[in-house]
């Protein structure tokens, strides 16, 4: 059921649930915190002018009555601001306005890990989620930060307090768009949950914990601080490319066999998102891995990426800043030598279409190039292919 706020009803003691913590040394965000950003949103309502009319039947949702504000919305238990208003929930848009320990719109999701550290800076758990931190228990309350996401694109960053005598759960929630926060969210202020269901969130948020089958591709806005694109990379979720045989995509594929008239051939799998060429003999055996396109955005290439992404979202998960921009500004050495492996290239164009190339060695065989393209900052297009010598 929900109830109104009475003023520090959630300010719950700090000193709870603090042992123990995932995060090493660095503390969760406490209930304490999360509180005192919500008082300090309803002082950012105090004297402002509400924008909607909250009397109308529109303005009225699952959250409580919307009371718009140019900073944002809260949600309230009446359709007006004072004193006695019970603010339910609250969404925060304005990058002027910052939550705890700083924690602000534009703020990148590295800034917020910073900010609120734990010991699970991977993220590693399902490619839905993953638990950033977990302390206490069931019986009297805990603490919790997780990450929704699809894939590498993280959606929202969450960080609670429950208080089981009490019955309260109360978040914080960071809405995550192209990996920085685009909005601030308060969840749970007039609210009140069943043991039951605390206690269900509760394991709920203990199996995420032991999910470790995905994680998060590093990233930085240094570039230096990166690992240059290696044989390693080339063994990811959807492939493994130097090792890649046809056998290995089953049955549900295309096969072809393709003649190139001048005493070589190829065999080319044409399967559920992706295109597989290798060179052969006539009878399609002694394959060699020659190229790897991915045609679906559902499918994930080396370090993650994926057709949709966003240029600066990629270029922050390869190394970059050893090199030099050319003269005319369209051409940048990421690192390395171009044509000497291992490099990094980005060609920047004169329209909307940009490309970066990376280049490894592998062992005892040739370079790779993974090329990524871009049209209007989007990418379009996933290649691995293998070089030749003259390449």
């Amino acid at each position: 059921m929900r109830k109104t706020v009475i003023p520090g009803l959630l300010m719950l003691l700090i000193s709870l649930l603090l042992t123990g913590a995932a995060c090493g040394e660095a503390s969760p965000l406490a209930a304490e915190e999360i509180a005192s950003f919500a008082e300090q949103v309803r002082a950012l309502a105090d004297g402002a002018k509400i924008l909607n009319d909250p009397t109308l039947e529109e303005a009225v949702s699952e959250d409580g009555i919307a009371l718009q504000y140019d900073f944002g919305i809260l949600y309230a238990d009446r359709p007006s601001w004072s004193a006695e208003t019970g603010l339910m929930a609250a969404q925060i848009m304005d990058a002027e306005v910052a939550g705890p320990r700083g924690l602000a719109i534009n703020r990148t999701v590295n800034e917020v890990m910073d900010a609120v550290p734990c010991g699970n800076e991977g993220m590693y758990g399902t490619r839905e989620a993953a638990a950033l931190y977990l302390t206490g228990n069931p019986e009297t309350g805990f603490l919790y930060g997780r990450a929704e996401r699809d894939g590498q694109r993280i959606s929202a960053m969450e960080y609670g307090a429950v208080d089981m005598a009490a019955g309260t759960k109360i978040s914080l929630i960071l809405g995550i768009s192209g990996d920085g926060v685009s909005f601030m969210r308060l969840e749970g202020l007039g609210e009140t949950f069943s043991p039951e269901a605390l206690a269900d969130f509760y394991q709920e948020m203990e199996a995420l914990t032991g999910e470790y089958a995905y994680s998060r591709v590093p990233r930085s806005l240094t570039g230096t601080d990166l690992a240059r694109f290696q044989e390693g990379d080339l063994y990811f979720a959807s492939l493994s490319y130097p090792t890649a045989e046809p056998a290995v995509f089953g049955h549900n594929v295309e096969d072809m066999l393709i003649d190139n008239d001048d005493g070589t051939w190829l065999r080319r799998i044409d399967g559920d998102g992706f295109e597989m060429v290798f060179s052969c003999d006539a009878a399609g055996e002694n394959v060699t891995p020659l190229s790897y396109a991915i045609l679906s955005p559902d499918l994930e290439g080396p370090r993650g990426v994926r057709l949709g992404d966003l240029f600066h979202e990629d270029f922050t998960r390869f190394r970059s800043g050893e090199g030099q921009l050319s003269e005319d500004g369209l051409t940048e050495v990421l690192y390395g030598t171009p044509g000497t492996a291992p490099y990094g290239l980005a060609e920047y164009g004169n329209g909307s279409e940009m490309t970066l190339r990376y280049v490894t060695e592998t062992l005892g065989g040739p370079d790779v190039e993974l090329i990524l393209r871009y049209e209007d900052t989007v990418l379009s297009e996933i290649i691995l292919h293998t070089l030749e010598e003259d390449e």
